[in-house]
């Protein structure tokens, strides 16, 4: 009776458990079955309507189209940029997040598009100083590969009491830093989007100029996924032959770009979280905002 009292003190003194520990930015499905009742998982879509088809059980929906707000800069009205901290502690404790949780990020795992926009929120996430985070590689893909299944069941989500950290702007390129790098040889500029739309065969509606940023290199992030099958990550070697292969210097600084910093956000976390590479940012405003400026130069040609 005295051990089991004297047990009871050391178990009171010491305090709670430990919390998991992540095993990386990203996570297999087999680690995420064993560890699945203490972690919260977000499940990020377009089509949100498609979360109640099947999910990973307990997972909560994220609208991905609500990730990001309109702000007004210099008088331009931008429609898709990082929320400002008031913003986004809202959004994550609507979604049942508290600065003590561990969170997987999820998302249906068919298409790179899909990785985009969970790595977008891992990028804001990490933005405001929030490190108990990965991606769940492969989405629910990776769920069903570890022979689980999906449920159609929706639970409810209890708020959380998440409050934003430090805002590590380490991580983010404003329009000045992009402008300055174009006379810098030491920064690289990365184009993330497509070949058509580098070369400025195309572009989206919201972008008004074709081609890209003088001095960019393209990579576009479908790069970054098989061809075929559920959209999961390569090892280290094939991202590192792919950076020789496009010559990509990953020794100087990086800024990452694409439309409106969405397919950009995986090309960030491959560089930044997977490689190691230090200094890689991504620009918030990317070719939306860059665009509104008369003045920004863009080009159709591949060697300026």
């Amino acid at each position: 009776m005295k051990q089991l009292v004297w047990l009871g003190l050391l178990g009171l003194l010491s305090g709670p458990l430990r919390a998991i520990e992540l095993p990386g930015p990203l996570v297999g499905g087999e680690w995420l079955v064993e560890n699945r009742d203490e972690v919260v998982v977000l499940d990020v879509r377009k089509e949100i309507g498609t979360f109640a088809r099947g999910h990973i059980p307990g997972a909560v929906p994220v609208d991905v189209t609500k990730i990001r707000i309109e702000r007004e800069i210099d008088g331009k009205k931008l429609t898709r940029m990082r929320p400002d901290a008031e913003s986004f502690e809202k959004f994550m404790r609507a979604h049942g997040i508290n600065n003590d949780s561990v969170v997987i990020i999820s998302h249906p795992g068919d298409e790179p598009g899909q990785v985009a926009g969970a790595a977008r929120l891992y990028w804001h996430l990490r933005y405001y100083g929030f490190d108990r985070v990965a991606l769940l590689d492969g989405g629910n893909h990776g769920w069903v590969d570890a022979l689980e299944d999906l449920v159609t069941e929706v639970d409810e989500v209890q708020p959380g009491n998440y409050r934003v950290g430090r805002e590590r702007t380490e991580i983010v390129a404003t329009m000045a830093q992009v402008r300055a790098a174009l006379d810098d040889g030491s920064v690289f500029l990365i184009d993330t989007r497509d070949l058509r739309q580098h070369i400025g065969l195309k572009k989206k509606d919201y972008v008004f100029a074709l081609g890209h940023i003088p001095g960019s290199d393209p990579m576009p992030y479908k790069f970054l996924h098989p061809d075929k099958g559920s959209a999961r990550f390569l090892d280290r070697e094939a991202y590192t032959g792919l950076l020789d292969t496009l010559g990509i210097d990953a020794a100087g600084s990086l800024i990452v770009y694409c439309n409106s910093a969405y397919e950009a956000s995986s090309s960030w976390f491959v560089l930044h979280e997977l490689l190691g590479i230090e200094d890689v940012r991504l620009y918030d405003g990317s070719l939306h905002q860059w665009t509104q400026y008369v003045e920004n130069p863009m080009t159709k040609r591949l060697n300026d």
